[in-house]
C-alpha cells in the first residue's frame, strides 16, 4: 500500500514503541475471561478428578538373575559368548518378559482374576478371593450373587436362574459357567453383588500397566514394584508374576535342551547308518576270496583288531559321560541336580562304586529338599548338618569320578598299545593289508563320531532333566503398602495447566484477531496520526436517558459535559484544531469510516457540538443520502435538506435548521434521492459549498462509509480533509487499508483516525484514558445539579 502523503502534508512517522511489554498486557487484560474461563475449567477437573482418586497399594519384591548357561550354544565350538549377547541385555528382556501381555494372562488365569465385581466399592478379594475361572469361560457374561442371612449365598445368571448355592467358607460352583469360589463372610448378611467374567486381555493390560521394574546398579538384582487397587490381592498377584518369569525361564532351558537332543538324536541316527553301511562292506570283503587266502594267523589278526578298536569306542563314550558329569557336580550345586537323570545316562560298564555313590547323592538331595518344604531356615541346625552331608557326599563323587576316570584312562591306553601292537603285524600282511585298514580306519571313525555323540546325548538329557529356573526370588512381596495419591500437587499442577493453556488460547484468539484494537495498530498499520480516543459511552442519568432512548446517535457532549467521552471529544478538537495553519486553513470536514455502524456519526455530531461551544458558528451537514441519522438524534425533520438544496427544491433559509443548539445550525439529508453518488457529484454541491464557507466558520458534513459506497471519495475531493473514524474491535485491518488507500489515490487529504469505542483495559488506551476517569469533580452534588440543568435545558 502506498503510504506517501499527499502534497503540502507533513510525512507522519508512527511511533516505534509497538511491541512493549504493555501492549501484551493488554492481551491478558482484554481475553481475562478466556484465561479466567480455562483456568477455572482445568482446575475444577483436576479437583473433581482428585476427589474421585482412590487409594491404591504398592508390592515390592527382589529378583536376582543369574547366568542361563543352558541357552542355545553351539555343539561344537561352545563360545563364551554368543553373537546375541554383544547387542541386548539380558536383565532388560528379562524386565521386558516381565511386563509382556502373554505373562500377565497366564497371572490372570492362575489366579482367576477374570471374575471380577461391578457395581460396588466393596474389594474384589472380600467376596470373591482364590477364584477359578475356566479359560472357556465367555466373556461378558454377567451374574448375580444374593446372600440369604442365613450364612449362604446363591449364584444366579442373568436371566433368574439359580446357578449354585454354598454356606459361608465352602466354595460355591456355578453350574454351567466355567468357575467357582470360596463364599466369604460379608457385613450385610442380606447383600447382594453383580459378578462378571471379563475379557482376559483388558484385565492383563491393568496388570501389565501397574508393574514397574528397575534394575539395582552394578548387580544382576532387579526390583519389582506392582500398584493396585485391592489390597489383599496386590501380593499374590506380584509373586505369581515372578513365579510365572521364573517358570518361563526354566521352560526356555528345557526347549533348548530338547531342541538340542533332537539334533543330536538325528545326528547319532545318520552315524550308526553309516557305520552299518561300512560294517557291511567290510563283512563283504571278509567274504569275498581274496580275504579266505590270508592265514589263519592274520585273519585272527584281523578279529582281534575289530574287537580292540570296539573295547576302545566303549571306553571313550564312558569317559566322555563321566567328565560330563565331573563337570557338574560340584558341593556348591548338589543340592539342585536331578541325580536320578545322571544315573539313567551312565552306561552299564560304569563302577559300582560310582553308582552306589549316586544312590546316597538322591537320598541326601531328597532330605535336604524335605528340610527345606518343612521351612526350616538356613540356619538351623538339621539343614545345615544335611547340606554339609551333601556337599561331603559330592565330594566324595567327584574324587570316584576322578579314580574311575583315570582307570579307563589307562585301559584305553593298554588297549591303544595293543591295537598299535596289532596295526605293526597288520602292516606285514601281503596285497590286501592297505584295502583292510582303509575298511578299519572308516570303521574306527566311525565307532568315534558315535562315542562322542552319545556323550553329548547324555550331556542334554542331564540339561533337560535338571533344567531349573535361572532366576532366584529372594525378597518376596509381603503386607502392600498404601499410597495416597498427592491431592495439593494434583491441584496445583492442574491449575498451573489451566493458566498456560489459558494465556496460550488468549494470545491464539488474538493472533486470529484481524481488528483494530490500539492506536498502536492505527499508526504501525496505516501510517496516519490518531487524532482522538473516545472510550465506551458510559450509561448516563436516567433523566437523560429518558430523552433519547430509541436514538442511535447520543450527544453526550452536549447531555453530559464531565463524562470521560465529551473530554475526549474536546481532546479531538484539540489536535484537529491544532492543524489548522494560515496556509492551510481547516473549514470544511469529512467524518466517515471504512464501514458502517463504526461512529461515524455520533462522532461527527459530538464533534461539532464541541466546536459550537466555542462560540463558533458552526454547520453540521448530513450527507449520508442512504442512511441518514442525524435527524433522528436531534429530533428534527428530515425534509426539506441537502436533496432539496442540491436538486433546486428549496432555499438554504428553509432546510437550514438554526440554532438547533447554541452556534450549531443542522443540514439534514432531506428526501432519498434516486441517484446519491450523481447527485454529490455535481457542481451544485460546489456552489454550495461554497456559499456555506462564507457564512460559517466550520462546516462538518456526515457521509457515507468509504467502502460500502463511492459518496465518500466523492465528498473527500471537495473538503479541506477527512477524518476516519474506526471501531476498537470491530474495524477489520484489511477495511481499513483499503479505505486510506482508496482515500490517498483521490489525492484526499487525510487528517487522521480517530478511534471510537475503545474499552478502558490495557495497553496505552488504559494509560491515556485513566485520567479523564480519574479526574473528575470530588463534589458529586455539584456535577449531579449541572447534570440535572443540562438534562432540562431545551437544545431542540
Amino acid at each position: 500500500m502506498d503510504t506517501t502523503p499527499p502534497p503540502g502534508d507533513t510525512p507522519y512517522l508512527p511511533r516505534d514503541d509497538v511491541g512493549h511489554i504493555a501492549d501484551y498486557f493488554s492481551v491478558f487484560t482484554r481475553r481475562l475471561w478466556l484465561i479466567l474461563g480455562i483456568f477455572g475449567i482445568t482446575t475444577a477437573a483436576a479437583i473433581w478428578a482428585v476427589a474421585r482418586q482412590e487409594t491404591v497399594y504398592q508390592a515390592r519384591l527382589a529378583l536376582q538373575v543369574n547366568d542361563p548357561i543352558e541357552r542355545g550354544r553351539s555343539l561344537v565350538d561352545r563360545p563364551l559368548v554368543s553373537g546375541l549377547d554383544l547387542f541386548s541385555d539380558p536383565i532388560e528382556s528379562e524386565i521386558q518378559v516381565l511386563r509382556s501381555s502373554q505373562l500377565a494372562r497366564s497371572v490372570v488365569h492362575r489366579l482367576g482374576l477374570r471374575l471380577d465385581l461391578e457395581g460396588t466399592d466393596l474389594p474384589r478379594s472380600e467376596v470373591i478371593d482364590h477364584a477359578v475361572v475356566d479359560s472357556l469361560a465367555p466373556d461378558g457374561v454377567r451374574y448375580r450373587l444374593e446372600y440369604d442371612g442365613s450364612g449362604s449365598a446363591t449364584l444366579f445368571d442373568e436371566a433368574g436362574r439359580e446357578l449354585g448355592s454354598a454356606a459361608i467358607g465352602e466354595r460355591l460352583v456355578a453350574a454351567g459357567a466355567g468357575f467357582s469360589f470360596p463364599v466369604q463372610a460379608v457385613s450385610d448378611p442380606v447383600a447382594r453383588f453383580t459378578l462378571v467374567v471379563r475379557d482376559p486381555i483388558p484385565v492383563a493390560a491393568e496388570l501389565t500397566a501397574g508393574i514397574a521394574a528397575s534394575r539395582r546398579e552394578n548387580t544382576s538384582i532387579l526390583d519389582v514394584s506392582f500398584i493396585h487397587d485391592d489390597r489383599a490381592t496386590t501380593d499374590d498377584i506380584v509373586n505369581a508374576l515372578a513365579e510365572e518369569l521364573r517358570a518361563i525361564g526354566a521352560r526356555r532351558v528345557s526347549a533348548q535342551a530338547v531342541r538340542d537332543i533332537e539334533f543330536i538324536r538325528e545326528q547319532l541316527d545318520s552315524a550308526r547308518t553309516e557305520r552299518s553301511r561300512i560294517a557291511s562292506r567290510l563283512q563283504d570283503f571278509q567274504q569275498s576270496r581274496d580275504f579266505f587266502s590270508l592265514s589263519d594267523r592274520e585273519r585272527r589278526i584281523v578279529d582281534q583288531a575289530t574287537r580292540l578298536d570296539r573295547e576302545i569306542a566303549e571306553t571313550q563314550q564312558l569317559q566322555t559321560v563321566l567328565a560330563s558329569i565331573q563337570s557338574r557336580v560340584t558341593p556348591e550345586t548338589a543340592a539342585t541336580i536331578d541325580f536320578a537323570a545322571i544315573e539313567a545316562s551312565l552306561p552299564e560298564n560304569s563302577s559300582p562304586q560310582v553308582t552306589q555313590l549316586l544312590d546316597e547323592l538322591r537320598a541326601g538331595r531328597a532330605e535336604v529338599q524335605e528340610l527345606v518344604d518343612q521351612g526350616l531356615g538356613a540356619a538351623n541346625p538339621r539343614l545345615r548338618s544335611a547340606r554339609q552331608n551333601l556337599a561331603g557326599l559330592a565330594s566324595e563323587f567327584i574324587e570316584a569320578v576322578e579314580s574311575r576316570r583315570s582307570f579307563l584312562d589307562g585301559e584305553i591306553a593298554a588297549l591303544q598299545g595293543r591295537r598299535s601292537e596289532l596295526a605293526a603285524e597288520q602292516a606285514r600282511f601281503p596285497d590286501l593289508q592297505a584295502q583292510m585298514a582303509e575298511f578299519q580306519l572308516e570303521l574306527q571313525q566311525s565307532d568315534q563320531l558315535i562315542a562322542y555323540l552319545r556323550g553329548q546325548l547324555a550331556e542334554q538329557q542331564i540339561r533337560q532333566a535338571a533344567a531349573a529356573p535361572y532366576i532366584d526370588l529372594i525378597d518376596p512381596a509381603v503386607n502392600a503398602t498404601a499410597i495416597q495419591p498427592n491431592g495439593q500437587l494434583n491441584v496445583l499442577l492442574g491449575a498451573l495447566l489451566g493458566l498456560v493453556l489459558g494465556v496460550g488460547a488468549a494470545f491464539f484468539v488474538e493472533y486470529l484477531d484481524r481488528t483494530v484494537r490500539t492506536s498502536a495498530d492505527i499508526e504501525a498499520l496505516l501510517g496516519i496520526p490518531v487524532l482522538g480516543i473516545i472510550p465506551r459511552l458510559r450509561r448516563i442519568d436516567d433523566e437523560i436517558e429518558d430523552r433519547v432512548r430509541g436514538r442511535k446517535t447520543p450527544m453526550i457532549v452536549a447531555m453530559d459535559p464531565l463524562d470521560p467521552a465529551a473530554e475526549a471529544y474536546r481532546n479531538l478538537r484539540m489536535n484537529l484544531m491544532f492543524m489548522n495553519t494560515p496556509e492551510a486553513p481547516i473549514q470544511t470536514i469529512l467524518f466517515s469510516s471504512p464501514g458502517p455502524d463504526e461512529g461515524k456519526s455520533t462522532t461527527a455530531l459530538n464533534f461539532a457540538v464541541m466546536l459550537a461551544q466555542q462560540g463558533e458558528r458552526v454547520l453540521l451537514i448530513d450527507a449520508d443520502l442512504r442512511r441518514p441519522s442525524l435527524h433522528r438524534a436531534l429530533d428534527i425533520l428530515r425534509e426539506p435538506g441537502l436533496t432539496n438544496l442540491l436538486v433546486g427544491d428549496a432555499e438554504t433559509r428553509e432546510a437550514i435548521r438554526l440554532n438547533v443548539l447554541p452556534d450549531l445550525d443542522i443540514l439534514p439529508s432531506g428526501p432519498f434521492p434516486p441517484n446519491p453518488s450523481e447527485l454529490l457529484n455535481s457542481r451544485a454541491l460546489d456552489r454550495l459549498l461554497g456559499e456555506l464557507r462564507g457564512r460559517y466558520v466550520h462546516v462538518i458534513i456526515d457521509c457515507p462509509p468509504v467502502l460500502a459506497v463511492t459518496d465518500a471519495a466523492i465528498l473527500a475531493g471537495r473538503v479541506d480533509g477527512t477524518v476516519l473514524v474506526l471501531r476498537s474491535g470491530e474495524t477489520e485491518q484489511r477495511a481499513a487499508e483499503r479505505a486510506v488507500d482508496q482515500l490517498r489515490r483521490l489525492g484526499a487529504r487525510l487528517f487522521g483516525a480517530v478511534l471510537n469505542e475503545v474499552i478502558v483495559a490495557g495497553g496505552d488506551e488504559d494509560y491515556y484514558l485513566q485520567y479523564f476517569y480519574h479526574y473528575q469533580p470530588r463534589e458529586e452534588a455539584s456535577g449531579s445539579r449541572l447534570r440535572s440543568q443540562l438534562a432540562k435545558a431545551k437544545f431542540w
